[in-house]
């Protein structure tokens, strides 16, 4: 799936996205076994049963995997995100801390460089990258508000014994803080690569297609079947798509805990 039309796909509200992709896949299974039944009788198509059914079994075994495997993948994926973004927010939190450590009087001018940057940073963040990230874009305001954390940081000097033994950590904060931002940013190189896409969908197809050519006399009985199998399928689909862009959607990651910070 291309990252454009799953990156739509994915912004759609969910009390929309729901339905729609419940409709489209008991649509598409409905008229395929009217279709069908249009075409052969209940009695031609009775008899694909046996070996249809045996090799049915043997598809949903596959497709369960790789299913699983993708809803696995995107979860992964997503929680992965989610760990990176509060990391982030987490660092800037301690390095917010750390100034307070520099509090003598001399040192008023440094401390207010230190608050302001890792304020200005959370902003730049909230208001500016939070919904370009998506595209793998940076924003070059949070790259500057980033430079002047590492001026404020690094270039104030450490007057007391606290205030030199806190310079270690400052120092690892700010370097973890430039970490956890490329790798927010890099989600888009770490989704779900086409091809999983591709399989899965095939394999989704196929699911729906299949039980079109079983017979049965009763066609509310098959229909009735068929609309619960593929509306249990349309919904893992629609999971792996919300998980695969952990910031794109209702069920995106939360700016909440840089907010928090700005706070």
């Amino acid at each position: 799936m291309g990252y454009d039309i799953g990156l739509y796909l994915a912004s759609v509200p969910l009390e929309t996205a729901v339905p729609l992709f419940l409709a489209v896949g008991i649509l598409v299974s409905i008229l395929g076994s009217w279709v069908v039944n249009s075409i052969f009788t209940p009695f031609e198509l009775e008899a694909n049963n046996g070996v249809g059914g045996a090799k049915f079994a043997f598809l949903g075994e596959v497709y369960a995997v790789t299913l699983g495997l993708a809803l696995i993948g995107a979860f992964d994926h997503y929680t992965t995100s989610q760990t990176n973004a509060q990391k982030e927010a987490a660092t800037l939190a301690s390095l917010k801390g750390a100034a307070e450590v520099y509090n003598l009087p001399e040192q008023a001018a440094d401390q207010r460089a230190m608050h302001d940057a890792v304020t200005a940073y959370a902003r730049a963040v909230v208001d500016r990258e939070w919904g370009v990230m998506s595209y793998g874009i940076a924003d070059t305001e949070v790259s500057i508000r980033l430079g002047e954390i590492r001026a404020a940081f690094l270039g104030a000097d450490p007057l007391t014994a606290g205030q030199q033994a806190l310079q270690q950590n400052t120092v690892e904060w700010v370097r973890q803080l430039s970490e956890y931002r490329t790798l927010r940013l890099t989600t888009v190189s770490r989704s779900l690569v086409a091809l999983v896409w591709i399989v899965v969908i095939v394999g989704t197809l196929t699911a729906i297609i299949f039980p079109w050519f079983f017979g049965t006399f009763n066609i509310l009985a098959q229909g009735a079947m068929s609309a619960l199998l593929v509306s249990f399928l349309m919904l893992h689909l629609l999971v792996i798509l919300q998980l695969s862009y952990p910031f794109v959607g209702d069920a995106s990651i939360s700016s909440a805990a840089f907010l928090d910070v700005m706070r």
